[in-house]
């Protein structure tokens, strides 16, 4: 009776012990952070230590920011731009010429007259340029930001990947300790006649599944690590800290109508398509000028082959647009690009409003399940568990019943880790589609 007594004290001991254990981790880990409390002194407290790389996800942003080759092309693109509009301006290089007249006639001298020419465009042309060349600066502005927003988007979604897969490897490393204390108790019942060897068995099953599911976890966590260090432009097995928390997401009822007034005033998608627009509309200005004549001055030099002193020699002219179809093809051409170019800003407009959409439903419906989950049926499963392992400890319950409380356990724990999952990659997309964090 000692011996039956003692497996079952055993068997509750352990499995009460594993089931706190993972409740204080899960409750450690939706823990909100603390403010940290200001010295009394009146001294300023030393800066924090900024977090490894990997801890959270503003270290890897800022990494990533600043090490990915994209980005950096990106920038570079927009260097070229501002470069190109400096000099959009600029008039067109002047053009030396030599012209020889000869006479046969000996008392009219022969000469060259050299003459350097520059055309000035006139009626704002030079204006016109300028504006359009600043608003494809702009436009390349915005498919920078573009390109930061979609960076960023794809380093929060990894990294909570990389958050999720660690701690469904933490909750699964309890499951697999559960199911050691499990297998040694069926193992001591079984040794003083009071287990049978199928319990035995199930209990060595449990275990092993435990076991793979845990090598599944581990090639996850290593996956998302790997895709972090890509987007880092590091080497794959490059080490990364363990992740410690992830961003807060807000409880607020995000309303539709604000994003997309959020994405009017900071989307770069909008912002890019903003800029084509407005530099169609001033090429189209600039082929609409084009019916107008260009002034071209030059001078020169007069040198007669009779070794006189020479002359000055200076023209005046005009450009003559005649109707010969290259004028009205480039006005046409311009018209359609500024059509395009509208009709691009509202196809553009309405992807965001539709993404918003879907995004904030997916967010509203993650922040509903994780609420039900951690709150009801986590704390109900954690009942139920502790109800079944007090009764198999005294004999009432068998081995299979509380596998089953305990794998109900570990599948809520691992659905909560889901939830907040789709909860930061909608909040992601959410924030690229307003070009800012919300």
């Amino acid at each position: 009776m000692s011996s039956r007594f003692s497996a079952g004290a055993a068997a509750l001991a352990i499995i009460l012990a594993a089931g706190h254990a993972l409740a204080a981790a899960e409750d450690q880990r939706s823990r909100p952070v603390a403010k940290p409390q200001k010295a009394a002194t009146g001294k300023s407290s030393p800066a924090p230590r900024p977090a490894p790389l990997g801890a959270t996800v503003e270290s890897v942003l800022a990494a990533g920011r600043r090490l990915n080759p994209a980005l950096r092309a990106a920038a570079l693109d927009t260097s070229a731009a501002a470069a190109k509009a400096a000099g959009a301006d600029a008039l067109d290089d002047p053009t030396i010429s030599d012209s020889y007249q000869y006479y046969h006639n000996p008392n009219v001298f022969s000469g060259h007259a050299i003459m350097v020419t520059q055309a000035f465009p006139l009626w704002g042309k030079l204006d016109l340029r300028r504006e359009a060349a600043l608003a494809d600066l702009d436009a390349m502005r915005g498919r920078e930001q573009a390109a930061r927003d979609a960076l960023d988007e794809r380093i929060k979604v990894a990294f909570a990947q990389y958050y999720v897969a660690s701690r469904a490897l933490a909750v699964s490393q309890e499951v697999l300790a559960v199911d050691r204390g499990m297998r040694t108790a069926a193992e001591a019942r079984y040794a003083v006649g009071t287990g049978d060897q199928a319990t035995v068995i199930l209990a060595l099953g449990e275990e092993t599944a435990a076991k793979v599911e845990i090598a599944r976890l581990e090639g996850d966590r290593a996956a998302a690590r790997e895709v972090l260090n890509a987007l880092l432009a590091r080497p794959a097995s490059a080490p990364l800290a363990e992740p410690s928390r992830l961003r807060r997401v807000p409880a607020a009822n995000l309303a539709t109508a604000s994003l997309v007034e959020r994405a009017r005033g900071g989307s770069p998608a909008l912002a890019t398509s903003g800029a084509e627009v407005d530099a169609a509309r001033t090429r189209t200005a600039l082929a609409e000028k084009a019916w107008y004549p260009d002034l071209i001055v030059g001078a020169g030099p007069l040198i007669q082959t009779n070794n006189r002193p020479p002359g000055v020699a200076a023209t005046v002219g005009l450009n003559i647009p005649l109707p010969w179809g290259k004028e009205a093809s480039e006005q046409q051409a311009a018209t359609a690009q500024l059509g395009a170019a509208q009709q691009r800003y509202e196809a553009a407009l309405l992807d965001i409003q539709s993404a918003l959409g879907e995004a904030r439903e997916k967010l509203k419906a993650a922040q509903r399940g994780e609420t039900l989950v951690a709150r009801k049926a986590l704390a109900e499963a954690r009942a139920a568990l502790k109800s079944i392992t007090a009764d198999y400890a005294q004999g009432r319950s068998n081995l299979a019943t509380a596998l089953e409380a305990q794998h109900r356990v570990h599948d809520l724990e691992l659905k909560l880790l889901q939830l907040e999952l789709d909860e930061q990659t909608a909040l992601a997309g959410i924030e690229r589609l307003i070009g800012g964090e919300l």
